[in-house]
């Protein structure tokens, strides 16, 4: 290797490093402070260089973010990897429990997974990876409702199961005269009574309709004339 390319490699190094410094700065403030308040200024001023000097690494604010975030999901991917590993007690419930107990206590990942949630505007590069990570997340979520001894090949359960958990903590994670304890009470109660409707309801015939690969069109489903659409 010549020295132009120990050069190059030395550089790009100190790029990615200087990266993830600003993505730590930014995870470190999303659990001080409201999402929605957390400028350029705080971040770049967290890591002691100048606003300007934080574009030479991401073209935005929003791409920093989604930056933190996917680095959020890669660390719960490795957390439910170990708690997958006991397959001898691994149940639904207790991916749920642990899922849903990690992000109570993660304000951060909750923050930046309702701001994408509505927002969803990204880069073509960043929503590649972001997309890799949500596959990558997906994926444990269909070992965990194979192990729970539901029997399906298709990645709609999933879905619908990451989407109802989302969901939960969403709507009572601010729960207005309620304390902590009885808020994480409450949100595995709900928990729980999923998974028991995914355990004993999934392999009903009633989802065939929609869960079958060969379902055939229906009359809503054909397109419409123009002169209707």
């Amino acid at each position: 290797m010549d020295e132009h390319s120990k050069f190059s490699q030395l550089k790009e190094g100190e790029r990615e490093a200087r990266r993830e410094i600003l993505i730590e700065a930014a995870l470190d403030l999303f659990a001080e402070k409201p999402f929605d308040e957390i400028g350029v200024r705080d971040i770049a001023a967290a890591v002691g260089v100048s606003p300007a000097s934080m574009y030479r690494y991401f073209t935005s604010r929003e791409d920093l973010f989604v930056e933190a975030f996917i680095k959020q999901l890669q660390s719960i991917e490795k957390w439910l990897d170990t708690l997958m590993e006991d397959t001898e007690n691994f149940t639904i419930e207790a991916f749920s429990t642990g899922l849903i107990h990690h992000l109570l206590d993660s304000e951060s990942t909750f923050q930046m997974m309702s701001y994408l949630m509505i927002k969803g505007k990204m880069s073509p590069e960043l929503l590649k990876k972001y997309n890799a990570v949500q596959r990558s997340l997906l994926n444990r979520i269909d070992i965990a409702i194979e192990r729970a001894g539901i029997h399906t090949d298709n990645r709609l359960f999933s879905h619908v199961f990451y989407a109802s958990l989302s969901g939960i903590l969403m709507t009572f994670r601010i729960y207005p005269g309620r304390s902590k304890e009885e808020i994480e009470k409450h949100v595995h109660r709900l928990s729980s009574l999923l998974c028991k409707i995914f355990r004993y309801g999934v392999a009903s015939p009633l989802f065939d309709d929609i869960t079958s690969k060969k379902k055939k069109p229906s009359p809503e489903d054909k397109e419409l004339p123009a002169s209707q659409s």
